[in-house]
Order: structure tokens, then sequence, then C-alpha cells
């Protein structure tokens, strides 16, 4: 059984009476209202019509019988309806005395012009009525059309025109219904069905007005403690009668279980070495763990800020975050050198999230500092070791590669000494050996200490097209060279004489694999996936044996007699200080490929210019 118990019950009886009555009042009065109209509208019409009959036969002649005995028959346009309105205008003025406020007239189709009965020919009807008057000589019927509901609304009635069983025109009326009792009548009604209306509005509200305060009292206790629980969860909303209560307890227990949940995610935060640090979407810091505060230096009051509020101006996190959520991008281990408040300089690998909600849409950021400076430190001591390690080999090269020069010099002084007179090879040759040193400890101090690297945006295929001109004029006509250069390719972030010297090295290699000449084939390729440019030089030579490819890139090492073994490794030591690799395939008689990889214009992928703080 149904009860009156409860704020929501009370209410929709409230609500029923307020809606439900006044509708139904409502749908009567505009049924009235209605069927006024209709029995209004089909007596003016039925008077209309009958002014058209009457019009019809109060005249048998056709338009071209009173011109014809008037003499008009052949007379201009203009002039023939003059004459017709001078003979029409007795029976239209018989008609529209007979029935006051009415308008009636002939349209004749033949001279496409209304006759009404007055002085002036005009083009007198509108585009509407034109085509009134075609749809009724169409359809050979008559035809009565209202135009406007409100005040000053329209009547018109059409009815085809014969004479000698011949389709003249059209005979017109036409009316403006606020010259009748007609709107007089329907306001009448209307203000009677509004006031019955508004009578059972204004009823419904008193009875309502007593409920609907103590609902937003209790609606405003609910709100408030809603606000007070946005900074406290422990904080419990007041009881409150019937639902109103209920949604009360609902809310309490929701918040107990919130704050039990954000205990647990402070917990795990906590033990996280990473420093996370998460905005929404308008900037405001809402997370923030210890490992954040920790390495990021950020005061205890951080939370409910503004993230460019929280970091010193030459901060790198703000621009991350900001390019995170205006771009929709996401960065991935950024090397960041960053100076924390005890003086102490990290290493940091920042990386940034989206966060979405169900809908796709972003709501947030997230930042991650992760202090790798203990793991590199542990890499920079490893890489020392190896190095060292690597010294022994490097010394026995060096050894090798200057002894041969060296000896050759010897045994030129020592003829020199016995026959006082040296020959001009000999002087040749020694000059050689001189140059050949002076490059193999050129290129030993820039692989032992290389350049610093200069990055920039550089556009990839025109250092390769650079690069194949120097060799297309020094060896003309001899290789066939083929480009494959990707169109619409980003910027590569590089320093293009580094670079230029890798392209150098390795076109060098594959033209002395094919002393016969051969094809060369340079290609370049985009993958957005990786946002890396890849560069392949590949040979049509002798090809590489698979016991030498492992050792083609460490120092000295050269399957050519008259080779240093330093070019390949000056080349992967450019290529891995421009993050990237540098691959090679071959097989004896097939040919050797070369495949290398660095970066687009994004520098923030890979550590070419960290970013720093101090």
């Amino acid at each position: 059984m149904f009860k009156l118990h409860g704020f929501g019950n009370q209410l929709l009886v409230v609500i029923a009476f307020l809606l439900v009555v006044p509708v139904i009042v409502t749908l009567y009065m505009l049924h009235v209202i209605r069927n006024s109209e209709l029995a209004l509208v089909e007596n003016q019409k039925a008077k209309l019509l009958r002014a058209v009959d009457e019009l019809d036969l109060s005249t048998g002649e056709s338009f071209n019988d009173i011109l014809k005995k008037h003499g008009a028959f052949n007379e201009p346009k203009a002039e023939k309806v003059r004459i017709l309105n001078n003979q029409l205008k007795t029976h239209i003025a018989e008609i529209t005395a007979r029935y006051p406020g009415v308008e009636v007239g002939f349209y004749s189709s033949e001279l496409d012009v209304m006759l009404d009965g007055s002085e002036n020919y005009e083009e007198n009807f509108s585009r509407r009525r034109k085509s009134a008057f075609e749809e009724t000589i169409n359809q050979q019927e008559p035809m009565v059309q209202t135009f406007g509901r409100s005040v000053g609304g329209i009547l018109e009635a059409y009815k085809p025109l014969y004479r000698h069983n011949q389709l003249q025109g059209v005979i017109w009326a036409t009316e403006n219904l606020s010259n009748t009792n007609y709107y007089k009548k329907f306001k009448q009604v209307e203000q009677t069905s509004y006031a019955i209306i508004i009578m059972g509005i204004v009823f419904g509200l008193g009875s309502s007005l007593v409920l609907m305060q103590k609902f937003v009292k209790y609606v405003d206790l609910i709100k408030k403690g809603l606000q007070t629980l946005q900074y406290d969860l422990t904080k419990t909303l007041p009881p409150a009668p019937g639902e109103l209560g209920e949604i009360s307890k609902a809310i309490n227990r929701l918040a107990i279980r919130l704050s039990d949940v954000h205990k647990y995610n402070e917990i795990m935060l906590a033990t996280i070495d990473d420093g996370l640090l998460v905005v929404d979407s308008c900037g405001k810091v809402i997370i923030a763990n210890s490992a954040a505060t920790r390495i990021l230096g950020l005061l205890p009051d951080s939370l409910e800020k503004k993230y460019p509020d929280i970091f010193p101006a030459d901060s790198p996190f703000p621009t991350l975050l900001a390019r995170t959520i205006d771009e929709h991008r996401q960065f991935k281990d950024v090397k960041v050198k960053w100076v924390s408040p005890s003086r102490k300089t990290l290493e940091l690998l920042a990386s940034t999230a989206l966060l979405l909600d169900s809908k796709q849409e972003i709501i947030g950021a997230v930042l991650c500092c992760r202090d790798v400076t203990e793991r590199m430190r542990l890499e920079e001591r490893v890489h020392r070791q190896e190095r060292l390690a690597a010294l022994g080999k490097l010394v026995a090269g060096v050894a090798h590669e200057i002894r041969n020069p060296l000896t050759s010099i010897s045994c030129y002084i020592q003829l020199w000494q016995r026959h006082n007179n040296p020959s001009p090879r000999s002087l040749a040759t020694m000059q050689q050996e001189v140059t050949r040193l002076d490059a193999i400890v050129n290129q030993l101090l820039y692989f032992a200490k290389p350049a610093e690297a200069k990055f920039s945006t550089y556009d990839f295929n025109q250092l390769i097209e650079k690069v194949l001109q120097f060799f297309t004029e020094l060896y003309p006509g001899k290789f066939t060279i083929i480009k494959n250069l990707a169109k619409s390719l980003p910027p590569a972030w590089i320093d293009p004489e580094q670079i230029e010297r890798v392209l150098m090295n390795l076109i060098f290699n594959a033209i002395q694999a094919m002393p016969d000449g051969g094809r060369l084939e340079l290609e370049t390729i985009y993958d957005p996936g990786s946002g890396t440019i890849i560069t392949t030089v590949s040979d049509s030579g002798c090809g590489i044996a698979p016991e030498h490819l492992s050792h083609l890139f460490d120092p000295f090492y050269s399957t050519r007699p008259k080779g240093t073994g330093l070019g390949l490794a000056i080349a992967y030591e450019i290529i891995r200080a421009h993050g990237g690799n540098i691959e090679v395939e071959s097989k004896p008689g097939q040919g050797t490929t070369f495949r290398f990889f660095v970066q687009t214009g994004r520098k923030e992928n890979y550590d070419a210019k960290s970013y720093s703080r101090g």
C-alpha cells in the first residue's frame, strides 16, 4: 500500500498535482479553442465560396467577349486590363457590398493579371498568389487557403473560371480574419483557460512551500557537509529524515571507504623510490609522494597549488608537464641533471603520462622522476674498466701501426748515410709514411677524445646529397649511385660535421670494396614509432667474411693492408654519442650493407642536450 512517508513520496504527490491537473485543464481548453477555431474557419470558408459562386454567376461573358464588344481585342495589354476592370467593377462592387470585409476579383490566365475593378494596371499579385492560381487551374476545382493563426490571419478562396466550356482563369476572394469576431472570442476563451491554469499552479505551489523549505534546509546541510568532505574525509554528514537520511548515510560510508583507499595509496606511494607528481587538467597538484618531495625539493604546502609555482624558474619539469597536457604528448626517460636542495647533483630520468577518464578525455598528467645517479656512476666505473682493459690492445695496435712507417723511414735514413744522396723516390716514400703517421695520430686522438657534438636540426637528405656530390666529382661515371631518399623527412637532431664524417667513411669503404666499379645505394626511412631516421648504405662489392663482422668496430681492426682500423670505430662512437645504433650485414661476394639510426628533432628523447639546474 502506498504511504506518504518521506520527502520523496510527498514531493511526488505535490509534483503530480502541479503537473497533471494543469496539463489536463490546458489540454481541455486547447481542445475547446481548437474546435471553436475550426468551426469559425469553416464558416468563413463557406462564406468565401458563396461569394466567388455569386461573382461567377453575375457575369456570363468571357474576357474576350468583353474586349471584342468594346473593340479592344487587339489593343495592348494595359488597355485590355483597363477596359476589363471598368466592365467588371460593377459586378465586383455588388459582391463586396453583399459581403462586407471580403475582397473579390478575377484572374486572367491569358493576360496573367488580377482584375479587381481598379483603374490602374499593375502587376498586382505575389508569387504565393500566382502559385495558388496555377494550382487551382491545374486541379480544376475550388480551393481554400488559410495564412496565419495570430491577429491578421487571412483566408483566401479560389474557383476555376469557365466560359464557353473553356478555362479562362480563376475567381478569387479573400478576407482578413481580424475584421471578424473570431479573435475576440478566441481571446476570451484563452484568458479563461490561463486563469484556471494559474489558479491550479498557485494552489499547488502554496501546498508545497512548507515541504520545499524543509527539504532545502536538509539539502543545504548535505551540501555544506560535502564541501567539508572535499578536504577532510573524516567528517560525517548530519542525519536527516526520509530519503535524505539514506543519502547522508551512503555518503558517510563512501567517505570512510575513500579515506581508507587514500591511506592505502599514501602508504604505497611512500614505498616507491621514484618521485611521482600528479596534476589535474587545470595544472593543480593533487598528489606528490615523499620521493618527489625529497628529490624535487617540494614544500609541504605544494598540494592544491599550480605546478609552475612550486618549481624554480629554470626547472624543465613545468615545460614537460605543459607539453604533455597541451600537446597530448607523453615523454619517456628524458635525462635531467638536477641539483637538489641539499646541493647534491642528481641524474634523473623524467617521464610523463596522460591521465584519461572512461571517455578517453584528459583529466590530468603524471610526472615520474627516477634517480639514476648511482646507476650512472656504476656504469661509468664499468665503462672506465672496459676502456682500461682495451688500453692494452690499443697500445699494441698503435705500436704496430707506427712501427711500420718508422722502419721505412729508418731504412731510408741509413741508405742516405751510406750513399749520401737521397733519391726522389725515397723522399716521396718518406713523405707518404709521415702523412700516414699524421693520419694515424689524428684518428687516434679523435678516438681517444672525441670532439664535443654540436647538435642542431638538419636536413638529413641534404647532407647525403652533399657527401654524394663529393664522391661523384671524385669518381665521375665509375659507380652507379641509387638514391632512395624518403620524402617529407623530418629534420634530424645531429651534429652535421660528425654525421658527415660517418657517411664519408661508410661510402669510402664501399667504394674501396668495388675497385672495378659497381652499384652504390643510399636509402633514408623515417620510423614514426621510435622517432628515428634509418639510413642505409649498400654496395655490390666483395663483401665481408663472417669471422670479421664481429670485429669491424674494434679499434685498429682492418681487413685492408693499408687500413688503420679506426674509421669504423670512430663512426661507431659518433653514432652512439647521437643516441643511435649502427648495424652491418654482409656475405662474401654479395656486397655489404651498413645501417645506422639517428633521432629526429625531438631532443627530449635522448641525452643530446641534458636539462640541468644548478
